[in-house]
């Protein structure tokens, strides 16, 4: 059984449908001229006033009003589209696209290679991988950067990385031990980005 919320209650006029802040009858004997009630419309304004919001940091608002939060993630879901174009062409140039058959090697435990298939590219919820953001947010201005890096702690749900999903030939041979039939593989372990050209292939399209 779903519980049942009822309505706030007034703690000046007693009537539901509102709090004391926002009582219409304080607001009515205020104009009145009820000292009274001019009073605690004057605490009121000085409580807001006051406040401070936890985002900004700036006074007279809080978290979830706050201009500074929506300007933030305007660039912050720029970039990410920025980044996830880039990382869409990227994976296209190297032959990373859905039904890419990719041989995986991993010498460390296995001497036979392993072949799958790319049956999956993940772009939803996905910020920028770490060898994007130190590369490419150089060509965004000092105030982008700043948004940005200061919105990706509201962005709770996205994970670092673009990723494509595999799924072996032969049952078995991908993830950490090289045991799994699937594996989901972030971009930046696909060497696919032209200023980062020392790393092993681990992961090679082969057709």
């Amino acid at each position: 059984m779903v519980g049942h919320r009822s309505s706030p209650r007034c703690g000046y006029c007693g009537q539901r449908g509102h709090a004391k802040n926002h009582c219409p009858e304080i607001k009515k004997r205020a104009e009145q001229g009820s000292e009274y009630c001019k009073r605690i419309l004057q605490a009121q304004k000085d409580a807001v006033k006051n406040r401070k919001c936890s985002y900004c940091h700036q006074t007279g608002h809080n978290r979830r009003s706050c201009q500074v939060k929506v300007a933030d993630k305007v660039v912050f879901d720029k970039i990410i589209r920025d980044y996830h174009k880039e990382a869409e062409a990227l994976l296209k140039a190297k032959g990373f696209t859905i039904g890419s058959l990719v041989r995986y090697s991993n010498r460390g435990l296995k001497e036979v290679d392993t072949l799958a298939l790319v049956t999956e590219v993940s772009y939803n919820k996905r910020a920028p991988d770490w060898d994007w953001s130190n590369k490419r947010l150089e060509g965004y201005t000092e105030e982008e950067r700043r948004s940005y890096n200061r919105y990706c702690a509201e962005a709770k749900d996205y994970k670092e990385g673009v990723n494509i999903k595999l799924e072996s030939l032969t049952g078995t041979g991908l993830g950490y031990w090289g045991d799994s039939d699937k594996s989901f593989v972030d971009i930046d372990s696909l060497n696919i980005y032209e200023w980062i050209n020392h790393r092993r292939l681990a992961y090679e399209v082969v057709s």
